[in-house]
């Protein structure tokens, strides 16, 4: 796995969290099971950079003042406008001890059913879990070379995941990945259904006309 690591500055009680922000850089926090909580300052540039290829499930070296821990990024909050980090919460692991994180899924191949015009769609993008940090992985691979056609779907359980290493926050029959048919083709069928619809009921129509 890639090796990760970040520069802090133990965060001054004095500073505000507006003067932080507007000197384009991003408050913070590091805490864990054996570690007491230290408010930290990074440098927003450097921050974004890592977490587009640490994401949350690959350790992190945090080095801070005197500290020099192993660290997830645990959670974050955006800027609703700018998009911009405005926090960042980083946990402290400890080697032997759990940790939960959100593990991205990876898709390759390419599904068969789209050269026959059918939509596939993504519907989970990440699963959570649970696991010593050893078995933190950058993604699990989901293949999507197997939809084939309408019927065919990839569930959690087709990630064929060691269920002793990870525990998991949802169903193995949740869905990954789905297939449907077009909209314009569901439509057509749609109007062919009241086209018949309709008939019927002209025939019934007619049918008690006669009658009277």
């Amino acid at each position: 796995m890639t090796k990760f690591a970040i520069s802090a500055d133990i965060r001054a009680g004095e500073e505000k969290t507006s003067h932080i922000r507007a000197s384009k850089r991003v408050p913070g926090i590091v805490y864990g099971k054996t570690q007491e909580p230290v408010s930290l300052v990074l440098d927003a540039s450097d921050f974004l950079r890592l977490y587009r290829k640490a994401g949350e499930s690959n350790i992190i070296t945090l080095s801070a003042g005197k500290l020099k821990l192993e660290v997830l990024i645990h959670s974050t909050q955006k800027h609703p406008v700018t998009g911009d980090f405005t926090h960042v919460d980083f946990y402290a692991i400890t080697r032997g001890e759990k940790v939960t994180t959100h593990v991205h899924f990876n898709f390759v191949g390419v599904a068969p059913a789209t050269k026959e015009g059918f939509v596939v769609q993504e519907v989970m993008k990440e699963i959570e879990v649970k696991c010593l940090p050893r078995y933190l992985v950058d993604h699990f691979d989901v293949d999507l070379s197997t939809i084939k056609s309408d019927e065919d779907s990839i569930h959690v359980s087709d990630l064929n995941l060691d269920l002793e290493k990870y525990e998991i926050f949802v169903n193995l029959d949740d869905s990954i990945v789905v297939c449907s048919a077009p909209r314009a083709a569901i439509e057509e069928d749609e109007d062919e259904d009241e086209v018949v619809t309709g008939s019927d009921e002209d025939v019934e129509s007619s049918q008690e006309g006669e009658e009277k």
